[in-house]
């Protein structure tokens, strides 16, 4: 009985203060339910598609304004897989606080039989009245099953479906396509030719010199023109004084070779103090430039009687001061001299265009002939970079067949020179003055080119096929029948056997021997082209 009471007691002590002093149990956290506040409805576009069709999951969520919604931008819904291709679009509607969003996701369908898909959470939060986050809390789109089908057309009558169309079997042919781009270079090439050959004619007609006419009888033409017309009379004075003064510089520019329309009187004037004037005295003239100065600048009255004196003086020093009939000889001669030294360096330097020819076709020639034996060898063994090697080469080869040794092998069996010249003469170091005719000790001193200038002259070449097309377009259409190469580098094709031969060259041997070039070059193409 005392144990008992002892017992009692001691369970009485122990469980009344536990039971005082402990503190109340805290609340479950809260936690808003989908169905109270945020709904969810979702299917499949089709519930029994074909293997590798396309469907489409739609998601509808329906919920309060207040709230935020955070659907998975890429759900996962395996076994069926997100279109790459097509990210999908959501539409959101919104109406007396209530949002309606639907969400379109396009899937794959990659597996057959019966499937389900996962579960999806969507979480959410309530938005507070500071723009911040409340209470949260998610809803779940269930699991869906979809039944895909196979491929076969009847699963009772198991049979393949229509096979794609057939695709043609595409085989790479390399010398095809590189004479086919060489071709298009071809044409561009020539479309850039005539079109610099266009432009190279329009600006030499341009700078081509136009004859000459003595400066006092373009004087003489104007003042008489003039006085024909009555203006002295009946034009502004003002305007008659600024063509007297004029006509007047243009003539003292013209004679005695300066440009005097845009000097000042006082340049003028010391320009014309250093010249012989012969008859007419510096004073007339710093006359005139003064008298013309006040009419034109300061308004100066003339009367016709004055503008005729005006006129009078110009016609003075124009007679006075003109050219004699020994100076238009002196430069007439010197004029035909200088032509005649002009033709003979564009006439008689260069090479007859077929010994010319003749000498670029041995050259592809003996090109062909290399390429077409290393072509060969690389079919024998089966290389290929062996072969785009040997058309490589045959570019190479116009490009250097100059620059080795002294000539191409084509030059030196038809006796031609590639030479660099130069025009010297003993009035080189002289100023120039138009009144002297040139020495008729003028002479042509020829030199061999530089390998660098024989390089250059051929670099065009190079490029394959449009270079060639160039060049000959270029031989055919500019002066002396020099090629662009040639006239780049300064070099000239001259004939080492001038004088020896007998008769005018021929063209058949180049075309011969450009034929055989062709024949080279195209065998190992036709026969077997590159190894694969």
């Amino acid at each position: 009985m005392r144990t008992a009471l002892i017992i009692a007691f001691l369970l009485a002590f122990f469980a009344i203060p536990a039971h005082a002093d402990a503190p109340a149990p805290l609340p479950a956290p809260a936690t808003v339910t989908a169905a109270s506040a945020v709904k969810v409805e979702a299917k499949l576009s089709t519930a029994s598609p074909t293997f590798g069709d396309q469907v489409e999951l739609l998601a509808t969520l329906h919920y309060p304004s207040n709230y935020r919604v955070f659907f998975p931008a890429h759900p996962n819904l395996r076994p069926l897989l997100a279109d790459p291709l097509n990210p999908g679009k959501s539409d959101r509607q919104e109406a007396g606080g209530q949002v309606t969003e639907t969400f379109h996701v396009p899937l794959l369908v990659v597996r057959a039989g019966l499937l389900r898909t996962p579960p999806i959470e969507v979480p959410f939060h309530v938005v507070t009245a500071g723009g911040g986050a409340g209470e949260s809390g998610s809803v779940t789109i269930p699991s869906m099953k979809i039944t895909v089908k196979s491929q076969f057309a009847n699963d009772n009558n198991v049979a393949p479906s229509p096979l794609p169309a057939p695709r043609p079997l595409i085989e790479e042919n390399v010398p095809l396509e590189i004479g086919l781009l060489i071709l298009a270079m071809m044409a561009l090439s020539g479309g850039l030719t005539a079109l610099g050959l266009k432009i190279y004619k329009n600006r030499a007609a341009l700078l081509r010199p136009k004859a000459t006419v003595p400066p006092h009888i373009v004087a003489i033409g104007r003042l008489t023109d003039l006085e024909r017309s009555g203006r002295l009379a009946n034009e502004t004075p003002r305007v008659v004084v600024a063509e007297l003064s004029e006509i007047l510089r243009e003539y003292l520019g013209g004679r005695f070779r300066f440009y005097a329309l845009d000097m000042t009187s006082t340049e003028l004037l010391e320009r014309v103090r250093a010249l012989d004037l012969k008859q007419v005295r510096l004073e007339q003239i710093q006359q005139f430039t003064d008298t013309s100065d006040l009419v034109k600048f300061a308004g100066l009255p003339a009367t016709p009687e004055e503008l005729a004196e005006l006129h009078a003086f110009v016609q003075e020093v124009v007679a006075k001061t003109m050219q004699t009939a020994a100076e238009l000889d002196q430069l007439r001669a010197a004029e035909t001299a200088r032509l005649a030294l002009q033709k003979k360096l564009r006439l008689q330097v260069m090479a007859p265009t077929p010994l010319r020819v003749r000498a670029l076709a041995l050259d592809v020639l003996c090109g062909s002939i290399a390429t077409a034996g290393l072509a060969f060898l690389a079919m024998r063994t089966g290389r290929q970079g062996l072969f785009d090697a040997a058309y490589a080469l045959w570019f190479g080869w116009l490009a250097i067949r100059d620059a080795v040794g002294g000539s191409s092998p084509g030059k030196a069996m038809t006796g031609l020179e590639i030479a660099a010249f130069e025009v010297e003469s003993h009035d080189a170091r002289r100023a120039w003055n138009d009144d002297a005719p040139p020495e008729d000790e003028s002479i042509l001193i020829a030199k061999m080119a530089s390998w660098g200038a024989k390089l250059k002259r051929n670099l065009l070449l190079a490029v394959p096929g449009a270079g060639l097309v160039a060049e000959v377009w270029t031989a055919l259409a500019l002066p002396e029948q020099r090629r662009f190469g040639d006239q780049w580098a300064g070099t000239r094709v001259i004939d080492g056997r001038h004088g020896l031969r007998k008769g005018k060259p021929a063209w058949w041997p180049a075309v011969v021997a450009l034929v055989l070039a062709a024949v080279l070059l195209l065998a190992p193409l036709m026969l077997g082209g590159r190894p694969a």
